[in-house]
């Protein structure tokens, strides 16, 4: 048997009980490898916990794989069609960037509920006054979430990033935001610069390094430009899906605003009887998911379309939200 055939051997029934294990956790096999494998590693955030450290170490590994290869491989093959320029400035700097980009995003950590006392105001609609986190006991404050993997309350929170094994948040956007363009450069620059040096195609290392950095470019510009779009919404990714969950409310006619400009959860009440035909009766709730509280609105409108709504963290333009993510104070 030749070491291919062992390894696929060895990787397709890991495939196959990784990918089924969740839906067929009660069958025997599948059971076993559900509680010994998928969950400790996927889904349990306080089992081995060096699991986190594995996306960083992989992307410095391929970080370092197509660097090598090219300063062994491409860099004598290219040199004589580069600029002075390009040889002594424009590659060394952004070879080093995302590296020291990284390093920043992984090491400076977000300010958190126990460090700091926001001045955000609340909306009354995706977040709400007087609440504390479950975990941390500590107030709840607007635009912050709790992160089960670090363990804290992060202050205008956008996401853990595996990448860096870090929450990306107040403090160290620019850090991130400096990750992911210095990648994006890097890539894309690498990429279009070896397609211009044409009659070298015909070189293996060429041409692989050329595919994985279009591949890299390509994956790389999507997720920043995904990014970029909720800076310009005034919204972060934790933000996203609770915007989503209004909209719903919104599409289904069942989202109202009382005269004090607070918004409730409407839905038809069949426990009461109207007192003539055709008239329905509706029973609110918060817009808050932890308040189960039934609420009294004698006076409302139903909000009929998103132009109703006012996202109170949008500043406006796009360079007064990437401002108010990147100064800290």
């Amino acid at each position: 048997m030749s070491i291919k055939t062992y390894v696929w051997s060895l990787l397709i029934p890991q495939i196959v009980l990784l990918l089924f294990s969740p839906l067929l956790r009660n069958k025997p096999i599948f059971r076993w490898y559900y509680t010994r494998v998928f969950h400790p590693v996927f889904v349990d955030v306080n089992t081995f916990r060096w699991k986190f450290r594995t996306i960083p170490i992989f992307y410095l590994s391929v970080y370092i794989y197509c660097t090598a290869l090219y300063f062994r491989d491409v860099e004598g093959l290219v040199r004589p069609r580069l600029y002075v320029l390009e040889r002594w400035v424009i590659i060394p700097t952004i070879i080093a960037a995302p590296i020291c980009a990284g390093f920043l995003t992984l090491t400076k950590r977000p300010t958190t509920s126990r460090n700091w006392h926001s001045s955000e105001p609340y909306d009354n609609l995706i977040f709400h006054a007087g609440m504390s986190c479950r975990t941390c006991k500590l107030p709840k404050y607007a635009r912050s979430k709790h992160c089960a993997i670090c363990n804290q309350c992060t202050q205008l929170s956008d996401h853990h990033c595996i990448w860096a094994n870090n929450c990306i948040g107040l403090g160290n956007y620019q850090f991130f935001y400096g990750f992911l363009v210095s990648n994006v450069f890097l890539t894309t620059y690498g990429f279009l610069r070896l397609l211009t040096l044409r009659g070298l195609n015909r070189h293996r290392s060429l041409l692989v390094l050329s595919i994985l950095l279009g591949c890299f470019a390509v994956i790389l510009m999507v997720f920043t430009y995904f990014q970029l779009v909720l800076v310009r919404d005034g919204m972060t990714t934790s933000e996203e899906s609770k915007w989503l969950v209004v909209h719903d409310m919104l599409s289904q006619g069942r989202l109202v605003i009382d005269q004090t400009g607070r918004y409730f959860y409407r839905i038809e009440d069949e426990t009461q009887m109207g007192h003539s035909a055709g008239v329905k009766n509706y029973a609110f709730y918060s817009t808050n998911p932890y308040d189960d509280k039934l609420y009294r609105v004698p006076f409302y409108e139903v909000v009929r379309g998103v132009n109703e709504i006012t996202n109170i963290y949008d500043k406006g333009t796009f360079w007064l939200n990437l401002r108010s993510r990147i100064h800290s104070e």
